[in-house]
């Protein structure tokens, strides 16, 4: 028997939506996004994250949308959750948020660490930050330079950035302390 798919939509701002997409729904055959809507960044939406970064469930890739576009996007699909992706609301926006999808008829969700940290046997140290341009970069560079001080061997993981091309930026090689 062929069970439906959960759709879902995922607001975000072009960081923590798209890691979210990959560590918890590319590759989950129970739900269905069927969109990602933005904010943010200028020039992000009215784009598709790529099938060759959406996976084998997503051959078109993902569209995404002006965040205005989201009441309507819910009703045309049918949408039943909206996944909070942001890292940077007040708790009024994020109240404000929650009032117009509840509204548009979908369930608001917000993903806990659980179901997006990244799935490893190796110590991972996280550098994140409440707005974009708070200096998430400075503080890569230092960890890596002392932790190479103590000849630890460092790898620098990033989700995939929404700034210019998805696909020439889908690894990112970090070997020295100018590529971060």
């Amino acid at each position: 028997m062929r069970y439906r798919r959960k759709k879902v939509i995922i607001m975000g701002a072009g960081g923590r939506d798209f890691h979210n997409f990959n560590v918890f729904f590319r590759d989950n055959e129970e739900y269905e996004v069927v969109a990602f809507t933005a904010s943010q960044i200028p020039g992000i939406e009215n784009r598709v994250y790529p099938p060759e970064l959406a996976g084998k469930l997503y051959p078109e890739g993902v569209p995404i949308y002006p965040e205005e576009k989201l009441p309507e996007l819910i009703r045309k699909h049918s949408v039943e959750y909206v996944v909070l992706s942001y890292s940077d609301l007040t708790h009024e926006d994020v109240g404000h948020i929650y009032s117009k999808v509840l509204a548009a008829g979908a369930s608001f969700l917000i993903l806990g660490p659980e179901a997006t940290m990244i799935k490893t046997r190796k110590p991972v140290i996280a550098v994140t930050a409440v707005r974009t341009g708070s200096g998430k970069s400075s503080v890569s560079r230092k960890i890596v330079r002392a932790l190479r001080s103590k000849d630890v061997k460092v790898a620098v993981v990033r989700h995939p950035m929404a700034y210019g091309d998805f696909l020439k930026q889908k690894v990112q090689v970090i070997r020295t302390y100018g590529d971060l």
